[in-house]
């Protein structure tokens, strides 16, 4: 079991740069071959990514959830198959290059510095537990994704204001369509994130004796949701489309970044499991 954990290890990284990589020969040469296969590639990718981390799991006793390392390749994990649905729905693939090197980078540190933890605390072996950190991973990975669709969508803004319409203005999507990706992942993270709270709510006050629901980080995500929130009843409600839309995603994930920071350095939480 150890060999084919550390093999499936090794082997991702590579995978996900020839993901890259067909998703580079598309947007770049339009490539047939990249055309046709950049969504094959990664959907085997995820495939061996999730028979890594199970196996990893069943090799070590736990989730893969004990170490910063762990947690880098859920990342890489949940920005992937976010990606994945957001491009199904939608069906535009010419953004996966900028989405996906994220996957890579992510996953490549964790292969390059994770290491097996057998001994830990018995709430690290919890399934709720994995299923609630997964859950913000993917939540959390949907909206960074927004963030980076909302980034793109004002480069492209940029572009045309400045009539220059170079490789970024023909290989991207147009405004709406990169206006419609944004807002499909935070529809996206939002979800995830309800069931990230649900789970807190329900399961945390059983499995952690020193559980308070004033805890810095339960009331971050609680405000996080509430932004998200607010932006999906003012996109119905107030009608607000275009860079409105993505200004204020983008903002929201800027708020999230620094709240989290703040509440990880500086304030107490049951969360620490050292």
């Amino acid at each position: 079991m150890e060999y084919f954990v550390n093999l499936l290890k090794i082997a991702l990284p590579v995978m996900y740069l020839f993901t890259l990589f067909m998703y580079g020969l598309a947007f770049f040469l339009d490539e047939p071959f990249g055309i046709r296969n950049q969504t094959r590639f990664l959907a085997a990718t995820l495939t061996i990514h999730v028979v890594y981390l199970l196996s990893r799991s069943i090799m070590t006793g736990h989730p893969p959830v004990t170490n910063v390392f762990d947690l880098m390749s859920v990342v890489a994990l949940a920005v992937s198959a976010a990606y994945l649905y957001i491009e199904y729905v939608s069906r535009i693939k010419n953004t996966g290059m900028f989405i996906l090197s994220i996957a890579f980078l992510f996953q490549t540190v964790s292969s390059a510095l994770v290491s097996d933890v057998v001994d830990v605390k018995p709430v690290l072996r919890s399934w709720l537990l994995s299923l609630h950190v997964i859950s913000a991973m993917l939540g959390y990975s949907a909206l960074a994704i927004s963030a980076v669709y909302g980034a793109l969508y004002l480069m492209m803004y940029h572009e045309i204001k400045s009539s220059r319409f170079g490789l970024v203005y023909r290989k991207l999507p147009n405004l709406q369509s990169l206006e419609k990706l944004s807002y499909k992942s935070i529809i996206f993270g939002f979800v995830f994130l309800s069931l990230v709270i649900f789970v807190g709510y329900v399961w945390l006050p059983r499995a952690f004796e020193d559980f308070s629901y004033f805890d810095p980080k339960l009331i971050i995500t609680d405000i996080v949701w509430l932004i998200y929130l607010f932006t999906l009843l003012s996109k119905r409600l107030m009608r607000l489309t275009g860079k409105t839309v993505v200004i204020v995603s983008m903002v929201g994930f800027a708020l999230t970044i620094a709240s989290m920071i703040v509440v990880n350095v500086f304030l107490p939480s049951f969360h620490n499991f050292k």
